[in-house]
């Protein structure tokens, strides 16, 4: 299976990985702030963007494997890995698969807990509704609480296109896989790698006390909250998060 990914510049390799339902576009003014310090691979998730789709259910494992082969492929070796919402799950399935792999990781706006029965029904549910009634049900599901009160217009409006523009079969196939995610508390508490801990202080679904979860489960958390801002603090407030990002990789590449 071939991914789509952006591959730019030279230098200790940075991974970041979106969240769900968006694409590697996410990641585009992060691409352009790391590229001259570093080589940044964005790939399209399974599902997602231009990455082929595999209907019904991928599993968190699953989308972490398609990462790993992506580095074998390329012969990457060593690489820090960034992952927003979902992404983070991700990045934490990475991280305690192989720690020796990963020189640092960031987990924005994320969460460590396995889903509440509650939640696991809900998403199964809104899975369903997606794919018999298309992107819309979701579009509308994360308006609840995606943007800050003052986000730009314009980054609204590039992420709903971008949400909007998604698979409905992929993103129904990620919903599922959500509601069967592990309790990566345990797992990550055995790392000894550097994480930056990075969310936006109205972000409802990744608040304080899920990331104040997310920190006590670490040894070396960094922890960096935006004020203001919601669950994309990458885009709402993209100096912020980039000046914190490039401090955060400058201060642990091994090169």
């Amino acid at each position: 299976m071939r991914f789509a990914y952006d591959d730019a510049g030279r230098g200790d390799c940075v991974v970041l990985i979106h969240g769900h339902p968006f694409d590697r576009t996410l990641w585009e003014p992060q691409v352009a702030a790391l590229r001259d310090g570093f080589r940044v691979l964005a790939p399209d998730l399974r599902g997602f963007g231009q990455s082929p789709v595999t209907p019904h259910l991928v599993t968190m494992r699953e989308y972490a494997a398609d990462i790993e082969q992506l580095l074998d492929d390329l012969k990457i070796t060593r690489a820090a890995v960034i992952g927003l919402s979902m992404g983070g799950l991700v990045t934490m399935e990475l991280a305690a698969s192989r720690p020796e792999r990963y020189w640092a990781i960031g987990l924005v706006a994320t969460t460590m807990e396995p889903p509440t029965p509650g939640e696991r029904m809900t998403r199964l549910e809104r899975a369903a509704a997606v794919e018999r009634d298309g992107m819309t049900v979701l579009v509308d599901y994360m308006h609840t609480g995606l943007y800050g009160p003052a986000c730009p217009p314009a980054v609204r409006a590039r992420v709903d296109a971008m949400m909007s523009a998604a698979p409905p079969a992929g993103a129904a196939a990620a919903l599922r896989g959500r509601a069967g995610r592990p309790d990566y508390r345990p797992l990550l508490a055995a790392l000894d790698i550097p994480a930056l801990v990075c969310t936006g202080s109205a972000d409802p679904w990744s608040d304080q006390a899920v990331t104040a979860e997310i920190v006590a489960s670490l040894k070396r958390p960094e922890t960096f909250v935006i004020d203001g801002v919601g669950h994309l603090p990458n885009l709402e407030a993209e100096g912020e998060f980039n000046g914190a990002l490039l401090a955060f990789l400058q201060a642990h590449a091994p090169g």
